[in-house]
């Protein structure tokens, strides 16, 4: 029960930081900056207020250098698991690239959640 509650934690934290993220994306945009660099400075700004967020609401840890360096190879080896899930589901149907992107999503999520609670928040 504690890990589900933990997990919706992890969502909660997920859905704030894409609304953020997408937010300063598009202020961005409208303030005239490119779409690249809006784009990245958003996801530099989400990563950064995802491991803030989710070091003190979701772990309920502390914040360390040696944790952001972790939390940031997870967010690489998650992002390779959901490519790697949607080269699997294409592969199955090529026709399915919507659903590809929602269980590569799906996947970054619950592996994002796993390697956090075992690896980068110990």
């Amino acid at each position: 029960m504690y890990d589900f509650y933990m997990f919706s934690k992890y969502i909660l934290v997920g859905i704030i930081n894409t609304a953020i993220t997408a937010l300063l994306i598009l202020l961005l945009m409208y303030l005239g900056l490119g779409v690249y660099t809006s784009n990245a400075f958003g996801y530099i700004a989400g990563i950064i207020v995802s491991f803030i967020l989710n070091t003190l609401f979701t772990f309920s840890t502390k914040l360390t250098w040696k944790r952001f360096i972790k939390f940031i190879i997870n967010c690489g080896i998650c992002y390779v698991v959901n490519l790697v899930v949607i080269y699997l589901v294409l592969f199955i149907n090529n026709e399915w690239i919507y659903f590809a992107q929602l269980f590569g999503m799906g996947a970054y999520t619950v592996s994002g959640f796993i390697l956090n609670k075992l690896w980068v928040m110990k």
